[in-house]
C-alpha cells in the first residue's frame, strides 16, 4: 500500500513539473519578443543584402576602372597626339575613382553600423532563449548574418586596399605627361584653347552622362531594395505562419498532456477512493476484534477471581477439617481422602489458572499489537486524506490550466487565421511586384535598344552590362546544371528503388527456392533412408538365401560322401565275391581234371561269371563316375541357382542399383 501511494504521488509530481515547465514557457514567450527579434533579424537581413549588392556593383566599377587605366596607358605608350581623348578619358578616371573611393568609405562606415545591430539582435534573441526550437532558428541565422557580413567586410577592406592605388596610377600618369604637355604648349597655343572649349563642353555631357547612368543604377538598386523587401517580408510571413503552426501544435500536445494528467488524477482519486473504503472496513473489523477481545479478557478475569475465592473458601474449608481430625479418626480418615481429591482440584485449578494467566498475557501483548496496528492505519488514512485533497487541489488547478491552454488555443487559430489572410494579401502583393518586374524587364531592353547608337563610353558600360549579363547566365547554366543534377539523382534514386524492390522479389524468389529445395532435399533423404532400409532388408534375405544354399550344399556334400563311402563297401564286396568265385573255379578244376564230362561245363561257368564280374566291376564304376558327376553337376547347380537370384533381383530393382551407383560416386 505504502508504495503504492508513493508512486501515485510520484505520478502527481512530475505532472504538475511538466504543468509548471509548459506554463512558464507560456509566461516568458510573449509575441512582443518575438516580433522584435524577428523585425531585428529582418533588418539585418536587409542591410547584408543591400550591402552585398552595392559591393557587387563597386567591384564592377572598379574593373571598369581598371580597364580605363589599361586604355590610358596603351594610349601613352603609342604617344597618340590626340589630347583631347586623352583629357577626357583622364578626367573621366579622376570622377569615377573619386566615387569609387567615397563609396569605400561609406560602406565601411555602414559595415560598422551594422556589426552593432547584430550586437543588439544577439541580445534581443538571448531573450527568447525559453523557446528552444525558435531560439536555435534564430542563433542560426544569426551566425549566418556575423559569417556573411565578415564576408562583405574582408572584401570591402580588399577595395579599400586596392582603389587608392588607381588615384596614384593617375597622379604618376599626370607626371609622365606633363612634360610632352609643356612641350607642345608652345608650337600648338591656338589648338589648346579649341580644344580646351570642346574639353569643357564635352566633360560637361560627360557628368551629365554619368550622372543619368548613376540615377538609373540607383534607380534600379531602388528597385531591388523594394523587391528584397517584399520577398523578405513574405518570408518573414511564411516564418511567422511555421512559428504560429509550431506553437498551436505544442498547445495541443500540452493539451492532451494537461488532459491526460487530469484523468490519471481522476483515476488516481477513484483508486484512492477505493483503497481509503478497504481500509476504513479493515479499521471496522480490528475494532471488532478489539471489542470481542476485550470482552473475552473481562471474562477470563473474573472467571479467574471466581477461582481464586473457591480456592480461599477450600483452604479455610481444610483448615477446618484439619482442626477436627483430631477429635474424630474415622472421619479424619474419610475426611483425609475428602481432601486428597481436593488437594488434587485445587492442583488443577491452579494449573488451569496458570494457563489462564499465559492465555491472559498473550491477550494483551496482542491487543497492544492492534493498537499499534490502529495507530498506524489511522496516521495512512490521514495521509490517504491529505493526498486526496492534494489531488483534488491538483484536478482543480488543472481544470483551470486546461481552460487557460483551450483559451490560448483558441488565440492562436485565430492569429493563425489572420496570418494565413495576410499571406494571401502578400502572394498577391508578390504577383503584382512580378507583373511590375516583368514591365520593368520590357522597359530595359527598350533602353538598350535606344541607346546602341551611343559613344564609346556607353559601349564600354554597356560591354560592363554584358558580362554581368555573361556572369547572370552562367549562374542560370549553373542552375539549371544543377537542376539537372537534382533530375538525374531523382531519376537515379527512381531506378535504385526500382531494382531495390527487384532485389526483394528475386530475394523472396531465391528463398522459395530455398524452401523447395530443402524440401527436395528432405523427400531425397527420406527416400535414401528408405532405399538403405530396403537395400539392408534385401541384402538380408539375400545372405538368408545364400547361408540355406550353403546349407544345401553342405548337405549334398555329406549326402555324396556317404554315396562314396557306400561305393567303396560295396567295390570291396564285389572283390570279395570275385575272389571267392575264384577259389571255387580252381576246386571245379581239380575235380575236371578226373572228370572229364564236367570239365566244359565247369569252363562255361566261370568264364559266364567272368563276364559277370566285368559287368558288375564295369556297372560299378559307371556308377562312381555317375555319382561324382552328380555331385559336380549339385555344386554347379547350386552356385548357377545364387547368381540366377542376384540377377533377378538386380533386375527387379533397376533403381535401386542407379541409387546404389550415386551413393558410391
Amino acid at each position: 500500500m505504502d508504495e503504492f501511494v508513493n508512486k501515485v504521488e510520484d505520478g502527481f509530481y512530475t505532472g504538475d513539473a511538466v504543468l509548471e515547465k509548459l506554463y512558464s514557457l507560456k509566461e516568458f514567450s510573449t509575441k512582443q519578443e518575438l516580433e522584435i527579434s524577428l523585425q531585428a533579424l529582418t533588418e539585418i537581413d536587409h542591410r547584408l543584402a543591400y550591402f552585398s549588392e552595392k559591393l557587387v556593383n563597386l567591384h564592377v566599377l572598379y574593373i571598369y576602372l581598371l580597364a580605363r587605366e589599361n586604355d590610358l596607358e596603351e594610349m601613352d605608350l603609342k604617344n597618340a597626339c590626340n589630347l583631347e581623348i586623352l583629357f577626357e578619358k583622364a578626367m573621366a578616371f579622376d570622377l569615377l575613382s573619386g566615387i569609387l573611393d567615397s563609396e569605400v568609405r561609406e560602406l565601411d562606415n555602414c559595415m560598422d553600423t551594422l556589426h552593432e545591430e547584430i550586437v543588439d539582435a544577439h541580445c534581443k534573441i538571448l531573450s527568447c532563449r525559453h523557446l528552444t526550437e525558435v531560439f536555435f532558428i534564430m542563433d542560426e541565422k544569426l551566425q549566418d548574418f556575423q559569417e556573411s557580413a565578415k564576408r562583405v567586410r574582408q572584401q570591402l577592406l580588399e577595395l579599400k586596399i586596392q582603389a587608392p592605388q588607381l588615384q596614384k596610377s593617375l597622379a604618376a600618369f599626370q607626371e609622365e605627361n606633363s612634360n610632352t604637355g609643356k612641350a607642345l604648349s608652345l608650337s600648338e597655343n591656338s589648338q589648346l584653347l579649341d580644344v580646351k572649349v570642346k574639353s569643357k563642353d564635352q566633360m560637361a555631357k560627360q557628368r551629365r552622362y554619368i550622372l543619368r547612368m548613376l540615377e538609373k543604377s540607383l534607380a534600379r538598386e531602388l528597385d531591388l531594395e523594394k523587391k528584397l523587401a517584399d520577398s523578405r517580408n513574405n518570408e518573414e510571413l511564411k516564418m511567422k505562419l511555421r512559428y504560429a503552426e509550431q506553437v498551436a501544435f505544442y498547445m495541443e500536445e500540452t493539451a492532451e498532456v494537461v488532459w491526460g494528467r487530469f484523468l490519471e488524477a481522476d483515476n488516481a482519486t477513484e483508486v484512492l477512493m477505493g483503497i481509503s473504503k478497504g481500509i476504513m472496513g479493515c479499521l471496522q473489523v480490528t475494532e471488532f476484534n478489539l471489542n470481542s477481545s476485550i470482552q473475552c479478557e473481562n471474562e477470563l478475569k473474573s472467571k479467574v477471581q471466581n477461582l481464586i475465592e473457591e480456592l480461599h473458601v477450600k483452604d479455610i474449608a481444610l483448615e477446618n477439617h484439619e482442626r477436627c481430625s483430631a477429635n474424630v479418626i474415622v472421619d479424619n480418615i474419610q475426611e483425609n481422602s475428602e481432601v486428597m481429591a481436593l488437594r488434587e482440584k485445587v492442583k488443577i485449578l491452579e494449573e488451569g489458572r496458570k494457563d489462564y494467566e499465559v492465555q491472559i498475557h498473550s491477550l494483551t501483548e496482542e491487543n497492544e499489537q492492534l493498537h499499534d496496528q490502529l495507530i498506524e492505519i489511522e496516521n495512512f488514512a490521514e495521509t490517504l486524506k491529505e493526498s486526496i485533497d492534494i489531488a483534488e487541489s491538483r484536478a482543480e488547478s488543472a481544470e483551470e490550466k486546461v481552460t487557460q491552454l483551450t483559451e490560448t488555443n483558441m488565440e492562436l487559430t485565430e492569429e493563425l487565421d489572420f496570418l494565413k489572410a495576410s499571406a494571401s494579401t502578400a502572394e498577391k502583393k508578390v504577383g503584382l511586384l512580378e507583373k511590375q518586374v516583368r514591365e520593368l524587364d520590357i522597359q530595359l531592353q527598350n533602353a538598350k535598344v535606344s541607346s546602341e547608337a551611343s559613344q564609346e563610353q556607353q559601349n564600354m558600360l554597356y560591354t560592363a552590362i554584358w558580362d554581368m549579363e555573361i556572369l547572370i547566365e552562367d549562374l542560370k547554366s549553373k542552375v539549371s546544371k544543377a537542376e539537372s543534377n537534382k533530375d538525374s539523382a531523382e531519376e537515379r534514386c527512381i531506378v535504385l528503388s526500382e531494382t531495390n524492390i527487384e532485389l526483394h522479389e528475386e530475394l523472396d524468389l531465391l528463398k522459395f527456392r530455398m524452401v523447395s529445395l530443402k524440401t527436395s532435399f528432405d523427400q531425397a533423404s527420406n527416400t535414401k533412408l528408405s532405399s538403405i532400409k530396403e537395400v539392408d532388408n534385401r541384402t538380408k534375405l539375400i545372405m538368408d538365401m545364400v547361408i540355406q544354399l550353403a546349407a544345401e550344399r553342405e548337405r549334398i556334400n555329406k549326402q555324396l560322401d556317404c554315396l562314396k563311402q557306400e561305393n567303396k563297401s560295396l567295390v570291396g564286396k564285389l572283390k570279395e565275391t570275385r575272389i571267392g568265385a575264384c577259389n571255387n573255379g580252381q576246386s571245379n578244376r581239380n575235380e575236371a581234371q578226373a572228370f572229364n564230362i564236367d570239365s566244359i561245363n565247369d569252363e562255361e561257368g566261370i568264364e559266364h561269371l567272368n563276364k559277370t564280374f566285368q559287368v558288375g566291376e564295369q556297372s560299378d564304376l559307371a556308377n562312381s563316375e555317375t555319382r561324382a558327376t552328380s555331385s559336380v553337376s549339385a555344386n554347379k547347380l547350386a552356385i548357377f541357382i545364387v547368381l540366377i537370384c542376384v540377377l533377378v533381383f538386380c533386375l527387379l530393382d533397376e533403381n535401386m542399383v542407379s541409387f546404389l551407383k550415386g551413393l558410391y560416386s
